[in-house]
């Protein structure tokens, strides 16, 4: 879905592989040792992957402009949602080891409440950072889709709290998860929050009202 709202949006853009698949994975690597061969690191990779099966198609970009077209699909997933209407947003983490189970467990759930959704996870899969966003339906509005908003943050959140996650990740908690943080936060690690908060800011002149 994501790929495919950047493809239908995002001029210039397009599919490296033959066949769409269920999942992408755009990955980069960089060595100090100006002698690394990192091409042949990536084909050793990649060659183990397909013979056990983990992968089904693979690109690698042979220029500096061919790795910038493969890095422009990422790069403009967020602005190509826009045009498909309103998403409701989610910034959470959960361990490595969890994301695909994440991603499958919540987009079901999602699904089960409004099966017209159209899921459209992406992040950062090496660190377990997620925006697990949801576009509306094709053929709702945006004000009744985002008058859902609190209904899918309870679903996505209770899964990520199962998971042992957290519901916020690369954006902070600022205003709008002040309840959330309240409702999946370690009551004892509130009061520290909260005693820290005091202590160095006795008079609540540092940004009141918040957090805490």
């Amino acid at each position: 879905m994501a790929l495919q709202m950047v493809l239908d949006h995002a001029h210039g853009c397009t599919d490296p592989l033959a066949e769409a698949h269920p999942a992408y994975c755009l990955i980069e690597l960089t060595s100090a040792n100006a002698a690394d061969t990192l091409d042949a690191r990536m084909e050793t990779a990649l060659e183990a992957a397909f013979e056990a099966g983990e992968i089904h198609d693979a690109v690698i970009g042979a220029s500096e402009a061919q790795k910038d077209a493969l890095w422009a699909l990422r790069e403009h997933l967020s602005e190509s949602q826009k045009p498909e209407g309103a998403s409701i947003k989610h910034d959470v983490s959960v361990p490595v080891s969890r994301v695909a189970d994440f991603i499958t467990t919540a987009k079901a759930a999602c699904l089960a409440h409004m099966p017209d959704l159209r899921p459209c996870p992406f992040g950062h899969f090496g660190d377990g950072n997620l925006h697990f966003n949801l576009s509306r339906p094709v053929d709702m509005d945006d004000a009744t889709f985002l008058a859902e908003y609190p209904t899918f943050n309870r679903i996505v959140h209770d899964i990520v709290h199962q998971m042992d996650g957290s519901i916020s990740a690369e954006h902070g908690i600022g205003q709008v998860k002040r309840a959330e943080l309240r409702r999946y936060k370690d009551p004892v690690a509130l009061e520290l929050m909260q005693q820290l908060k005091s202590a160095i800011d006795p008079a609540n002149i540092m940004n009141p009202g918040k957090v805490l």
